[in-house]
């Protein structure tokens, strides 16, 4: 005799699931805002700084940071969507 036990088996998951995403988002929403923070400074060093040799590899890092926020951007609107929220820009 088999016993289904399917949608008992999701609930749990679901419960045990929504600390560690929780614990993901938290540690998410900090880690922005420290980069936020670095890349202001990036900027502003960059403005006032005289061109170097560094410059072509500085190109090609701020490419791919760009690369990495785009898919972090579609990764929240996943998310958003999951949790049944839009995202309005200029509100909080």
């Amino acid at each position: 005799m088999a016993i289904d036990d399917g949608p008992k088996a999701t609930v749990a998951e679901t419960r045990s699931v929504k600390p560690l995403l929780m614990r993901e988002l938290a540690w998410s929403k900090l880690y922005t805002k420290v980069m936020h923070k670095d890349l202001g400074a990036i900027s502003t060093a960059v403005r006032k700084s005289r061109p170097t040799a560094a410059e072509p590899e500085m190109k090609k890092s701020a490419e791919k940071l760009r690369d990495q926020l785009k898919s972090a951007n579609r990764t929240v609107g996943e998310l958003s969507d999951h949790a049944g929220i839009r995202h309005v820009p200029g509100k909080k």
